[in-house]
């Protein structure tokens, strides 16, 4: 059974910036003000409307079923003082953790290949991960983060008898990810812009249905 957004996500998520989109306010080149204006448009819709549009792709389904595997394979083989995540907002900010520990937010990845899995190891760890990370130590005030990354095997693979020739006790691997003393500061600055703008989008949208 499909995973549906708007069984996913608290209905308070609606408007806010998450830990899984805030990337695009912090922008390697340029200023930024075109993707942090199409995500001002995303949060209005989403406000006014109270709907999420299912975007969902299956990579992202498979990720969230596999959730609960990763999470009993990482107290088995890493650490058992770890409880399930939590729903936080600070502001204009919000985002569920997928796990905690005392002073650390665990988020769990779970890759549809072998290549994809091993990419954690190999590669500098991806941006959009690395400010999602922050965004969570913010809400949680936790002063630690790290990506569990969880290899299973898809649905396809399991209806076709596929397995990765990797042993159960090494499927995960750790990134450590270390919490930007800059990182709140520059968010802040960001936030503004979106957040205005999400008000004037919504002001249009007020204006055509209201």
């Amino acid at each position: 059974m499909s995973m549906l957004a708007i069984d996913t996500f608290p209905q308070e998520r609606f408007g806010l910036v998450t830990g899984s989109k805030c990337s695009v306010m912090f922008p390697l080149r340029g200023d930024g003000v075109v993707g942090m204006t199409t995500y001002a448009k995303q949060l209005a819709n989403e406000m006014f409307f109270q709907f999420y549009d299912e975007r969902t792709p299956w990579q992202a389904e498979h990720g969230k079923m596999a959730e609960h595997f990763a999470m009993e394979h990482y107290r088995e083989h890493y650490h058992q003082d770890i409880d399930s995540g939590g729903w936080y907002k600070i502001g204009d900010c919000g985002g569920s953790t997928d796990a905690e520990r005392a002073n650390m937010v665990v988020d769990f990845k779970c890759p549809v290949t072998l290549e994809g899995w091993l990419d954690f190891m190999y590669d500098k760890l991806d941006k959009k991960y690395f400010d999602q990370l922050q965004m969570y130590m913010y809400l949680t005030g936790k002063g630690e983060a790290e990506i569990a990354a969880y290899l299973i095997e898809t649905q396809f693979m399991t209806d076709n008898g596929l397995t990765y020739p990797v042993p159960e006790e090494k499927r995960m691997i750790i990134v450590k990810v270390a919490k930007d003393p800059t990182w709140e500061d520059r968010l802040k600055e960001q936030i503004e812009f979106v957040i205005n703008m999400r008000n004037k989008y919504i002001e249009i949208l007020k204006a055509k249905f209201n």
